[in-house]
């Protein structure tokens, strides 16, 4: 495929199909791995609701899609697999539509794309999981295009890296489940470097970090996907600027938070905390919350179409 520079701007006014106009602070998206979708929920959305709108079929050429992110203007970037790639959807698609742009091909160095992030400048981070690397993409690119930056290497110590979350001056934060820690990376990191930071230990309670974001203020909060029993799926949130063997400053996790083995995390402009947790549930709880709280929201059941829901985004 010939490499492209697609705007993200044209992406928006491409879309093949046009639905309600879903991506505002109030709504958020759904990687959908194991049935191949993309749905959109806002937020007076509970219980049994059916998403307000799905992006699904085999014109998509979604398969196993996990990462998500959205630009300001509404445009929808996910990963697919067999074969890895990116796939872009124009704002508002919905339905079976056919992606807008694709970054496809052996160039592109993609294997076992995980979570998305872009930055200020709209670059494109990929956690790459199979090869324990952070892939940077030059905004808008389409095709079979070679990655602008890598971050790889044993200093790294990047392990089946797989949220990833960028903050206002470009430090990158990365969950890495393989060893239990979040590295971060400075601004315009490349190659084989070490992490500006690294936050792990076992007072951190970090146990298996698969999703990751961050505040306005640089609090973290983190995923915790949990080792075996569902008992260990935890929120984990962090002061900013935490590292080395830090407490988190507060720690959801007990019965009554219904997290099961979670994937994805993300804030909305309230400060809720939303988490996609892998048995086909969102659970959101209030800003601040701490301890063995009952999320202040549920989504779940047969309605909503979740499956296998992996990272989300607003």
């Amino acid at each position: 495929m010939r490499a492209a520079l697609v705007s993200l701007a044209v992406l928006a006014a491409c879309s093949d199909s046009s639905g309600p106009p879903v991506n505002t602070p109030a709504s958020f998206y759904v990687a959908n791995k194991a049935s191949n979708t993309l749905s959109a929920f806002t937020a007076a959305d509970t219980g049994n609701a059916t998403p307000a709108l799905t992006i699904s079929g085999t014109n998509t050429t979604l398969d196993q899609p996990e990462g998500i992110v959205v630009d300001p203007v509404g445009v929808v970037i996910t990963t697919s697999a067999n074969p890895s790639r990116i796939v872009v959807f124009g704002a508002h698609s919905v339905g079976d539509v056919t992606p807008v742009a694709a970054i496809v091909g052996s160039n592109t160095r993609l294997s076992q794309p995980k979570g998305l992030a872009l930055d200020q400048g709209a670059r494109l981070y990929v956690a790459n999981s199979a090869t324990d690397s952070i892939l940077i993409f030059d905004r808008g690119v389409s095709g079979n295009v070679a990655p602008f930056r890598v971050i790889g290497g044993s200093n790294t110590l990047l392990q089946a890296p797989e949220g990833i979350a960028i903050d206002t001056k470009g430090l990158l934060f990365v969950a890495n489940p393989g060893n239990n820690a979040i590295t971060v990376f400075s601004a315009g990191a490349s190659g084989n470097v070490k992490p500006a930071d690294t936050l792990a230990g076992t007072s951190t309670g970090l146990d298996l970090p698969m999703g990751i974001t961050l505040d306005p203020v640089g609090r973290i909060y983190v995923a915790n996907n949990g080792t075996g029993s569902s008992a260990n799926s935890s929120v984990t949130v962090y002061a900013k600027g935490a590292k080395g063997n830090a407490t988190p400053i507060a720690t959801i996790k007990g019965a009554s938070t219904l997290l099961d083995h979670p994937i994805g995390i993300a804030l909305d402009a309230a400060g809720r905390i939303y988490v996609a947790n892998s048995v086909n549930r969102i659970t959101v709880y209030a800003m601040g919350a701490n301890g063995d709280v009952a999320p202040i929201v549920t989504l779940t059941g047969a309605n909503t179409g979740l499956s296998a829901p992996a990272h989300l985004a607003f």
